[in-house]
């Protein structure tokens, strides 16, 4: 017969935080910084995070594992800045999932595509 064994909760506590950090170590990858990869505005990158997050959700990925924002606060201008981290995964998703016109979009869209199509034949 096995023994159910309780957590004192303080130790659940501590347990999920150090799982939060390890999912946290993760996140290496800045997506502000996509904006030199053909990103023009807040708004398109924000769109491309919302397929990625949507693709994940759909194949049952979880989102927090792979995306994560927080907030910077520039102490000259006290301005708020919201600061987007991710995954390789996140990383590569989002810049699938840029617009159209995005050249670096479209370049990694085709070379998966081809790298896909030369394994079927």
């Amino acid at each position: 017969m096995k023994e159910i064994v309780q957590f004192d909760y303080r130790l659940n506590a501590v347990l999920e935080a150090f799982e939060e950090a390890l999912t946290y170590r993760e996140l290496s990858y800045s997506l502000n910084g996509l904006k030199r990869y053909g990103f023009l505005s807040d708004t398109e990158l924000l769109y491309a995070i919302k397929r990625a997050m949507g693709i994940c959700n759909c194949l049952g990925i979880p989102t927090r594992n792979h995306f994560r924002y927080f907030f910077k606060v520039d102490g000259k201008t006290k301005d708020v800045i919201k600061q987007w981290k991710a995954s390789k995964l996140g990383f590569y998703l989002v810049l699938c999932n840029g617009a159209p016109n995005n050249p670096f979009a479209g370049a990694l869209q085709m070379e998966m595509l081809q790298h896909f199509l030369s394994k079927l034949e």
